[in-house]
C-alpha cells in the first residue's frame, strides 16, 4: 500500500452535503455514516475521501501510523504519558496532509530543515521495527511515506516540540482566520462608506457636465 503526499489529492471541491453530517451525544461527527471523531473540518470532507480515509484507518496505513506516533499514541491507540490527550482529529489530519496548503506559517519549515527533522525523528528505524496487529509491516512500502512526513513540517502541522498540532491549536487557527475575514469585511465596508459620497458626487458632476455639453 503506497501512501505518499500528492498535492490537492483531497476532493475538497466537492464537500459533503451539510444534511449528511450528523452528530451524536458524545460530540462525534458522522460524515455519510462514518464516524470522523471530533473533526473540525468535516464540512470540507467529500464522501469519497472519508471512505478512503476510513480504509487507511482500519488497515493501519502509513498515514495512520505517522499520526499515532506524532500524537504520542501507544500501540493500543491510547495516549501515552507524553500525550496531552487532545489530539487533532485523525480525519482532519488526513484532510490537511492531502490538501497540502500551509496550515501554520509560524511553524512551517523550509525543505532542508524539514528533512533534518525527519532524520532526527529516526523514522527509518521506526518503520523497520513497526508492526500492525502484531505482524511485521512491509517496511519498503511504509518508507515511501518519508516525503509525506517531511511535508508535515513544511506546512506547519508539527509543533516545535515535535508533536502534532492538537485540537486547541486548530481551534485557535480557525478563530484567527474568522477574525481576519471579519476584519477584511469591516474594512471593505468602511472604505465603501467613505468612498460612496465621493463616487456619488463625481457621478453627479459628470451628469451635470454631460447635460451642459449637450446644450
Amino acid at each position: 500500500m503506497e501512501i505518499v503526499f500528492r498535492q490537492n489529492l483531497v476532493k475538497s471541491e466537492q464537500p459533503v452535503e451539510e444534511k449528511k453530517i450528523q452528530y451524536d451525544k458524545y460530540g462525534h461527527t458522522y460524515v455519510a455514516g462514518i464516524n470522523v471523531g471530533r473533526a473540525l473540518l468535516a464540512d470540507k470532507f467529500s464522501e469519497e475521501d472519508v471512505v478512503r480515509w476510513k480504509d487507511i484507518q482500519d488497515n493501519e496505513g502509513p498515514l495512520k501510523m505517522i499520526y499515532d506516533r506524532l500524537c504520542g499514541l501507544s500501540s493500543d491507540g491510547f495516549p501515552d504519558e507524553f500525550s496531552s490527550g487532545q489530539s487533532m482529529s485523525l480525519f482532519d489530519f488526513f484532510y490537511l496532509v492531502e490538501k497540502g496548503d500551509i496550515v501554520n506559517p509560524q511553524q512551517a519549515l523550509n525543505a532542508a530543515d524539514a528533512k533534518q527533522q525527519v532524520e532526527n525523528g529516526n523514522w527509518s528505524t521506526f518503520f523497520k521495527h513497526a508492526t500492525v496487529y502484531g505482524q511485521s509491516i512491509n517496511t519498503a512500502e511504509y518508507m515511501k511515506s518519508l516525503p509525506t512526513i517531511q511535508h508535515l513540517y513544511e506546512i506547519g502541522l508539527v509543533k516545535p516540540n515535535g508533536s502534532l498540532m492538537d485540537t486547541n491549536d486548530m481551534m485557535s487557527l480557525l478563530q484567527q482566520k474568522k477574525d481576519e475575514e471579519q476584519k477584511i469585511r469591516l474594512d471593505r465596508a468602511h472604505i465603501y462608506q467613505v468612498e460612496k459620497p465621493v463616487l456619488e458626487m463625481n457621478t453627479s458632476e459628470k451628469m451635470k457636465q454631460g447635460y451642459r455639453n449637450s446644450i
